[in-house]
């Protein structure tokens, strides 16, 4: 079958395969799980014991994979997702990990929530922005909800031939990820994230390159990741909220 331009970034993918959110038998999320247990230790790492009872918001937040885990280890979580069915496997997943008080979820547009501004100390925007037409909109939004001096942890593909080739043609050809998933024209580069965010009041403190661990992938039959200098296919943003918006 031929991919056809209408079918990439299909996000209706995440309502059909809801169910197997948490499935690790299922194909569908299994590289998406490995990716965010990877993304899950560097927030750790990052952020330490400042998680630990932190108010964080999680723009796009899928099945839950960040935020349940992130309520097991003491933050109180927001999670919105335009997928109906996504949210309800990510209230599931809380309820099942008995973190339903500190872990609440919504169905909602990440470029205009309903939460009330300036009330929340992390934002996460993972694995969201190349997936969405307005990644400054989604910037500002992140921006509007946390408080100054909060700080907002990003994850994107770089918007580069290299990153066309391994997220895209081999990532989806190889079947690690669905067929669909990715249209790399919203892939966003780093500068133009730094541009995005400056606009916003947020100043950029890290740039941090990620990639796939090859051995590792080709033994799981799944996305392993790991720490890497490069840039040029994925990578995290770390930024501070330092002055609120005109």
């Amino acid at each position: 079958m031929i991919l056809t331009a209408a079918m990439k970034n299909d996000l209706e993918i995440y309502e059909r395969a809801a169910h197997a959110w948490w499935d690790g038998s299922d194909r569908t999320f299994r590289s998406l799980q490995r990716v965010k247990a990877f993304h899950l230790a560097e927030l750790e790492r990052l952020f330490g014991s400042e998680l630990h009872g932190a108010s964080v918001v999680d723009l796009g937040c899928g099945g839950g994979l960040l935020s349940v885990p992130l309520a097991e280890r003491g933050a109180s979580v927001i999670g919105l997702d335009r997928s109906p069915r996504s949210v309800r496997a990510a209230r599931d997943a809380a309820g099942r990990a008995g973190v339903s008080k500190r872990c609440r979820f919504g169905v909602a547009d990440l470029c205009g929530s309903p939460l009330e501004a300036n009330a929340f100390d992390i934002a996460l925007l993972s694995d969201v922005l190349e997936h969405v037409s307005d990644p400054g909109g989604a910037l500002r939004e992140a921006a509007r909800l946390l408080r100054l001096g909060g700080r907002l942890y990003l994850n994107t593909f770089n918007r580069t031939r290299r990153a066309r080739w391994l997220a895209v043609a081999l990532a989806e050809g190889l079947g690690y990820v669905p067929r669909g998933t990715h249209d790399w024209r919203l892939f966003v580069r780093p500068e133009e994230l730094r541009a995005l965010a400056a606009a916003v009041g947020l100043r950029c403190d890290e740039v941090l390159g990620e990639a796939p661990r090859i051995c590792a992938t080709l033994r799981a039959g799944a996305l392993e990741m790991r720490r890497g200098a490069s840039t040029a296919v994925s990578y995290t943003a770390v930024f501070t909220k330092v002055e609120v918006p005109a």
